[in-house]
Order: C-alpha cells, then sequence, then structure tokens
C-alpha cells in the first residue's frame, strides 16, 4: 500500500488521512486528558488528546467533537466518557481559507452487532461493557478473578458470594 505524505507530517495522532478507503472507525474511549502536544512544526500545544482502547494513535479532540461526544452521552466531563464508543469519519470544512479534510465524531452512537459480543460463561448472556471496561476486558477480568469470563450480574452475584463466604468465615 502507498503511504500518504501526510502520514509523515504528524505521525503521532489520528488524522484524516488515517482512515482507509473513506471507511469510518469505531473506536473506545479509553481516556481523556489534556497534554502538550509537539506540531509538526516543532510549536508545542496544550491540546486535549483522545486515547483508546484499540491498536490506534490517539485523537486531538477540538470543540467540534468534544461537543458531539458530550451530546451523544449527554455528559461534558470527560471522565465518563471512558468505555464510550464512538465512530469517527472523514468531513470536508472550511479552514485556513481552503476545504480541508477533518476527522469528526459522528453524531450517532454506534451500534454493537449482538453476535459480536462475548458470551457469559455461566448464564449464555452477551457481555456488555461496562464502567470503563470493554466487553473483552471485562470478559479478561472476570476469567481472572473467578475463574470464568462473566456478564456484569453474573460477576456480582460471584462477587457477594464471596463476600457471603468472608463474612460467615469470621
Amino acid at each position: 500500500m502507498p503511504t500518504h505524505w501526510k502520514k509523515l507530517t504528524n505521525p503521532n495522532y489520528l488524522g484524516a488521512y488515517s482512515i482507509e478507503n473513506g471507511q469510518d472507525l469505531i473506536l473506545t474511549i479509553k481516556y481523556v486528558q489534556e497534554e502538550k502536544v509537539i506540531g509538526p512544526d516543532g510549536k508545542k500545544d496544550d491540546c486535549v488528546v483522545c486515547h483508546f482502547f484499540e491498536n490506534v494513535k490517539p485523537m486531538i479532540l477540538n470543540a467540534t467533537n468534544m461537543k458531539t461526544i458530550t451530546k451523544l452521552y449527554k455528559t461534558p466531563y470527560i471522565e465518563e466518557w471512558a468505555g464510550k464508543k464512538i465512530q469517527i469519519g472523514i468531513e470536508k470544512i472550511k479552514a485556513f481559507g481552503d476545504v480541508v479534510e477533518a476527522l469528526r465524531v459522528r453524531n450517532i452512537i454506534p451500534k454493537i452487532e449482538p453476535e459480536k459480543l462475548p458470551k457469559c460463561e455461566k448464564c449464555g448472556s452477551d457481555v456488555h461493557p461496562m464502567g470503563n471496561m470493554t466487553s473483552e476486558q471485562l470478559i479478561a477480568y472476570t476469567k481472572n478473578k473467578y475463574g470464568k469470563g462473566l456478564c456484569s450480574s453474573c460477576a456480582t452475584a460471584e462477587a457477594n458470594k464471596l463476600k457471603e463466604g468472608a463474612t460467615n468465615v469470621k
């Protein structure tokens, strides 16, 4: 595959050039924080940067994209965005006296197809993301803690059993 020249200008962050064949990305927010970002010209700026659970570069969030996430998930608090899925695509916008391609968070909450969700090893139901964990992270966590990949309901039941057992021992 040929290399787009823009991939060489700011290799540390997602850009419109990161989206192959114009296909939107669906990503899960790991955390968002303010960071010092060094631009391709060497200039340092304080920017809001979104990191993802998926193996992709972080994305610098502009006000437009932060407002969209706020509307989608009905919270302006970046800590509450962790674990939320966003769909990112390319839009042509007017900027700097020209029309350029920019990354935009789409104004829709991405649908997760049920057949793609892992199943609970105890009850067989879909394992949905919980808190700041993706479905896969919840499965890994519960396998480590309880020996089985569990949904949040079954994991809570297992935790309660352990608490009751600890209380009865005293």
